[in-house]
């Protein structure tokens, strides 16, 4: 039995859902006769409203949209304050509100997709280990204020540097943070070189010069020009092994190009010598792995192009030079005039020496370098200089957490390298291991800049470092979904 060919039926013209239509129209009539009879203030923060309503439900649906305002609140700093006077002596920033945002997206992502495994917290012991040792300190430090406020501080940080392993999940989130950085360092380097030309700092010259200089230096948006260094030197290793270990299309390298030239003139501007030199270590190692030190040649002559064209439009150029050299004639200039911020770090480090000495085991508490440091300062050192905190994270561990907060500190260091450099060899993307291969090199550089600020509480040491963890793990799941 034959079976009748099948009659096509005719294809009906899509319906119109007139309810959404009417509120299309509705919408549309509301903006017109707002634009036309609203004061533009009142649109202007209406329209600010809706936006920040739709940032907000974009957060909760993708944690890591937070990464922007992440990265610029951080580059704010003092001047991204907003309640200066608090009663626990810390003001509260544009930071601490990304930081909340951050951890109510994740929360509120977690139970929207019923999320129930999160990654491993790899260094989960040695910072249990570092945190538990500065709580208990707190029972013998004399700064028991002001180091109760620092254990909160670095319980905060650990969160922020777990939720960054959580927030980063995907290929998107690590664009947005490649991103975002090279937008910052865009902005940063533009206001450092401004201030530089203009002469007009945040912060008083008298400051400035008390922290080691004698004339003015950038300060950006931060409190310290030390800091803002700091700032810049991660933009300028992070883009630059970027660059040199993956081959990127033509306008997203432009681009990166671009922020990276910016971030180094505007680390010029610093006269931070520590992040000079943390900055050329992150560099050397990622053209050493990248095998491409035939360039380091480049980068120098760069380098000098760079300060010949800041020399030019500086007033003080020639202190550009003499910071730099300083770098060479630290033990030979030791205690000479003009040498004293050098000369001072080296009496810190002694200092807090001989306050492990004392106290071997637990050291002499969190925060407690400052108001013992008179007790303990070595003869010879320069009386003028106003600052007692200590220069090095090393020896500041050894003095204020002894020898288990120093093992711990080390754990840490040890732990991240060992984790990252097994992970770059086991990861078959090239962008990812570009990535992978960036931010250990920041985690290097930020050991050699460490070694002459002590800037333990810098959002970008723990905010990279969670996401190197991160990478890692983005890495395992795509190379364990390919081989499935």
């Amino acid at each position: 039995m034959t079976s009748l060919p099948s009659i096509p039926q005719r294809q009906l013209p899509p319906t119109l859902d007139r309810g959404l239509f009417l509120l299309f129209v509705v919408l549309q009539v509301g903006v017109v006769f707002a634009a036309l009879f609203l004061p533009s203030k009142l649109l202007s923060a209406a329209a600010l409203g809706l936006g920040a309503g739709v940032y907000l439900v974009a957060v909760l649906i993708w944690p890591w949209v937070i990464v922007p305002a992440v990265v610029v609140t951080t580059a704010l700093d003092i001047t991204g304050q907003l309640i200066k006077e608090t009663g626990i002596g810390i003001p509260v920033t544009g930071f601490h509100l990304s930081l909340m945002l951050m951890s109510i997206g994740i929360f509120t992502n977690t139970c929207l997709r019923r999320r129930f495994t999160f990654p491993a917290f790899e260094l989960r012991g040695p910072l249990v280990l570092l945190w538990g040792v500065m709580a208990f300190s707190l029972t013998y430090t004399p700064a028991l204020a002001e180091g109760t406020v620092g254990v909160m501080r670095t319980l905060a940080l650990i969160a922020f540097l777990y939720g960054t392993q959580i927030m980063i999940d995907s290929r998107q989130a690590v664009n947005i943070v490649v991103i975002s950085m090279g937008t910052s360092m865009i902005g940063a380097a533009i206001l450092a070189v401004a201030q530089i030309m203009t002469e007009k700092f945040y912060l008083p010259a008298s400051f400035v010069i008390a922290v080691g200089a004698n004339a003015p230096r950038a300060t950006g948006t931060f409190h310290n020009p030390n800091t803002f260094g700091t700032f810049l030197m991660c933009g300028v290793v992070f883009l630059f092994a970027l660059l040199v270990n993956h081959r990127f299309r033509r306008w997203p390298a432009i681009y990166l190009l671009a922020s990276l030239v910016a971030a180094g003139a505007g680390l010029v501007t610093t006269f931070s010598r520590a992040n000079w030199v943390a900055a050329a270590v992150g560099i050397v190692a990622a053209l050493i792995y990248a095998r491409k030190l035939r360039y380091l040649l480049w980068v120098g002559l760069s380098g000098v192009a760079i300060i010949v064209a800041v020399k030019e439009f500086v007033p003080f150029a020639d202190h550009i030079f003499q910071r730099f050299v300083s770098i060479f004639t630290l033990l030979t200039d030791f205690g000479a005039v003009g040498r004293e911020s050098g000369s001072a770090r080296l009496y810190f480090i002694i200092a807090g020496l001989e306050m492990w000495l004392d106290h071997p085991i637990l050291g002499v508490g969190w925060r407690a370098f400052p108001l013992l440091f008179d007790a303990y300062k070595p003869v010879g050192f320069p009386m003028w200089v106003p600052t007692k905190e200590s220069h090095t994270l090393a020896a500041n561990m050894l003095a204020e957490l002894g020898l288990v907060g120093f093992t711990a500190s080390a754990w840490i260091v040890w732990r991240v390298f060992a984790r990252g450099m097994g992970a770059v060899r086991q990861t078959t993307d090239s962008y990812l291991r570009a990535v992978l291969v960036a931010l250990l090199c920041v985690f290097l550089a930020f050991q050699v800049s460490l070694s002459a600020t002590a800037d333990f509480s810098n959002n970008f040491l723990w905010f990279f470092t969670g996401m190197i963890f991160a990478v890692i793990h983005l890495s395992e799941r795509e190379t364990a979904a390919a081989s499935a």
